[in-house]
């Protein structure tokens, strides 16, 4: 759908074909020290960076947690301490 609004000439950001060239959660990790980004963003990549991660920046704050796939907002989790 958006494709074909692009393709019609309705301005559509980002593109999909850029969503499906980048990894959006790459995109928030890689501007979060921009001053559009969070600075507090973080990626874990293997399950001993998030369980060692996680544990420490929880810790602080209630934190989002994103799987690294799907973008519609399926497999979102907000984790914090009881």
């Amino acid at each position: 759908a958006l494709c074909t609004l692009r393709q019609s000439g309705v301005l559509v950001w980002p593109s999909p074909d850029l969503v499906e060239r980048m990894d959006a959660k790459d995109v928030l990790v890689r501007v979060a020290s921009l001053s559009i980004g969070l600075e507090d963003t973080l990626a874990y990549h293997t399950q001993a960076e998030l369980s060692v991660g996680m544990r420490r920046s929880v810790a602080f704050q209630p934190r989002v947690l994103k799987a690294n796939r799907g973008t519609g907002g399926e497999c979102v989790w907000i984790v914090k301490l009881k």
